[in-house]
C-alpha cells in the first residue's frame, strides 16, 4: 500500500516542478540526468538559497558534529581511561589493551551495510539520535566492568552501534551540492580531533578531582560521564535533527522546503528512493570503488593508531601521566583546523586528489619522525603532522566518493562498502600496535599505508581522467542516446554525461 505521507511529498514535488514554467523539461530529461540539473535563479531566489543554506549549517551541522564529538570521545576513551589507573585496576596488559582497542572494529565492520543502506527505511533521526543513545548506555556500564573480558565485549558493542552513526555523510548527500560536502564534512569532522582533545581535558580533570571518590578509580569516572552525555544527547537529535529534504518538518517554511528538495535534486536525489539491489552488485563491479576502498583503507590504519594510542605514544616520550594528557589538547585542536582549511580549499577548487596525496605525505612525515626521532619535542611535532595528514583524509576520501557515486543504493552501498573494507585494516592497525615499549611495528605500518597510499590515489586520478575521456569520445553513440533515457537510480553514475571530479 502506498504510504500516504510519500503522495503528499510527491504532490509537493510536482508543484515545485510546475512552478517554473521556464525550468520545465521534455520528458525524456526528466527521466535521465536532465532533471538533476542545476536551475537557473534569480538574484532573489540566489540570496533565498544563501539563507536557507545558513539555516541548514545552523541546524544540522551543529547536531551531526556533536553526534561525531561524542561518538569519538566514547571510542577513544580506552587509550585515556588505561593510562588514569584502567590497565593496573584490572591487569591489563599491552596485548589485551591493543584487542579491546581492536575488538571495537569486529562490531563495527559487520553492522556498517545495514547502517549505510537503511538509513532512509529508518529515518536518519531516528536511527542517528537512537545510535547515540545506545552506545552511550554501553559505554556507561563499562564504568562497572570487572575484567578486561568484560572491556573487550563492551567495545564490540559498542562498535557495533557506532556503525549506524557512519550514516552521517551519507545523510550530507540529501541536503548538501557535492561542491559543499567536504567544507561540512570537514566541519563535523573536525569535531573528532576536537574530541581528541576534550578526551584528554575530560581524563585530566577527572584523574585530579575525582580519582578515589566513592571508592572509583578515575577511569571509571571517565566512562560514566562520556557515556551519560551521549546518552542526553541522543534525545536531542531525535527532537531536533529533520529527516530528509522531503519530509522536512517545523524547521523550515514551505518556501525553504522547496528550496531543500530542489537543491537534493541537484544533487542527484531521487525522492523516497528504494533499495535497488542491483546497485549494490554494481558497487563490488565498480573499478572506483575499490580504488577508494583502499585509499580508505590506508588512511584508517594511521587514523586508528593515531586516535587509539597518541595519549601512550605522548607518555613514552616521557612525560607524567597528567602532562600526557593536556598534551594531546593542542595536537587534535591543530588537526582540526587544519581539516577545515584543506577540505574548504578543496570545495572551492573542486579538487580532491591532489589534497588528498598532500595529506598523506604529510602523515608519512610524521610517523616517519615518530620512528626514527630520539628528539622529544620533534617526535612531539611528529604527531602534530599524523594528526594534520590523517584527519583531512577522512573528510576528502568521503567526500569524494560521495561526488562521483550518484543514485541512493549505489551511494549508500559504496559508503558503507569503503567503510568496512576500510575498518578491517583499522583492526589490524589495533591489533599490531602492541610491540611495548616503541610500537615501531604499529608506526611502520601506519608509514607504509601512507606511502601505498599516494600511489593508489595517483592510480584513481588516471582512471577517472581515462574514464572522463571515454565518456566524452563516445557522447553520441547509440548506447550513451539509451542511457540518457534512463533515471539515476537504474544507471547512476554511469550515465555518459556525468562527469567525475578528481
Amino acid at each position: 500500500m502506498d504510504n500516504p505521507k510519500e503522495k503528499r511529498d510527491d504532490a509537493r514535488i510536482e508543484d515545485i516542478e510546475r512552478a517554473s514554467n521556464t525550468r520545465r523539461m521534455s520528458v525524456s530529461e526528466k527521466n535521465g540526468l536532465g532533471m538533476h540539473e542545476m536551475a537557473d535563479l534569480t538574484p532573489e531566489e540566489i540570496k533565498a538559497e544563501k539563507r536557507y543554506v545558513l539555516k541548514l549549517d545552523l541546524i544540522v551541522l551543529p547536531l551531526i558534529a556533536v553526534m561525531y564529538f561524542l561518538a569519538t570521545l566514547d571510542r577513544g576513551d580506552i587509550s585515556n581511561a588505561a593510562i588514569a589507573g584502567m590497565d593496573a585496576e584490572l591487569h591489563i596488559n599491552p596485548k589485551q589493551l591493543s584487542q579491546c582497542v581492536a575488538f571495537f572494529y569486529i562490531g563495527y565492520i559487520v553492522c556498517q551495510i545495514p547502517g549505510n543502506i537503511l538509513m532512509r527505511a529508518i529515518g536518519p533521526n531516528i536511527q542517528l539520535g537512537g545510535a547515540m543513545i545506545g552506545w552511550g548506555l554501553a559505554t556507561t556500564v563499562m564504568c562497572e566492568a570487572k575484567n578486561w573480558e568484560a572491556i573487550a565485549g563492551l567495545r564490540v558493542l559498542i562498535g557495533a552501534i557506532e556503525a549506524f552513526l557512519q550514516a552521517g555523510p551519507l545523510f550530507l548527500t540529501l541536503w548538501y551540492r557535492r561542491e559543499e560536502l567536504a567544507t561540512r564534512g570537514a566541519i563535523f569532522f573536525s569535531m573528532m580531533a576536537v574530541a581528541g582533545s576534550m578526551n584528554g581535558l575530560i581524563a585530566y580533570g577527572v584523574e585530579h578531582n575525582l580519582n578515589s571518590v566513592h571508592g572509583w578509580g578515575a577511569w571509571r569516572w571517565i566512562f560514566l560521564i562520556e557515556g551519560i552525555m551521549s546518552v542526553g544527547m541522543g534525545f536531542v537529535v531525535l527532537a531536533l535533527l529533520p529527516a530528509t529534504p522531503e519530509t522536512a518538518g517545523w524547521e523550515f517554511t514551505e518556501k525553504e522546503k522547496e528550496i531543500g528538495m530542489r537543491r537534493s535534486r541537484e544533487a542527484f536525489n531521487i525522492p523516497h528512493s528504494k533499495i535497488q539491489p542491483k546497485q549494490l552488485i554494481a558497487v563490488i563491479k565498480d573499478p572506483k570503488v575499490w580504488f577508494y576502498a583502499f585509499a580508505y583503507s590506508c588512511m584508517n590504519i594511521s587514523l586508528a593508531c593515531f586516535s587509539s594510542f597518541l595519549p601512550i605514544i605522548i607518555k613514552l616520550l616521557g612525560y607524567s601521566t597528567l602532562k600526557t594528557q593536556l598534551l594531546t589538547i593542542p595536537v587534535y585542536v591543530v588537526t582540526g583546523v587544519f581539516t577545515i582549511i584543506v577540505c574548504t580549499c578543496s570545495d572551492r577548487l573542486r579538487k580532491r586528489g591532489i589534497f588528498l596525496i598532500l595529506s598523506f605525505l604529510l602523515a608519512a612525515v610524521g610517523w616517519l619522525l615518530l620512528i626514527v626521532s630520539d628528539s622529544r619535542n620533534l617526535s612531539f611535532g611528529g604527531t602534530f603532522l599524523v594528526g594534520m595528514g590523517t584527519y583531512p583524509s577522512v573528510v576528502l576520501i568521503q567526500s569524494w566518493m560521495n561526488s562521483n557515486v550518484i543514485g541512493f543504493t549505489k551511494r549508500a552501498g559504496s559508503l558503507a562498502f569503503i567503510l568496512v573494507f576500510g575498518q578491517s585494516f583499522a583492526l589490524l592497525g589495533a591489533e599490531i600496535f602492541n610491540d611495548a615499549p616503541k610500537y615501531y611495528r604499529g608506526k611502520g605500518l601506519s608509514l607504509g599505508s601512507m606511502i601505498v597510499g599516494v600511489l593508489v590515489t595517483i592510480l584513481l586520478l588516471f582512471y577517472l581522467r581515462h574514464v572522463n575521456n571515454w565518456k566524452r569520445r563516445n557522447q553520441d553513440s547509440e548506447d550513451a542516446s539509451e542511457k540518457r533515457a534512463l533515471g539515476i537510480e537504474e544507471i547512476c553514475d554511469d550515465h555518459p554525461d556525468f562527469i567525475f571530479w578528481y
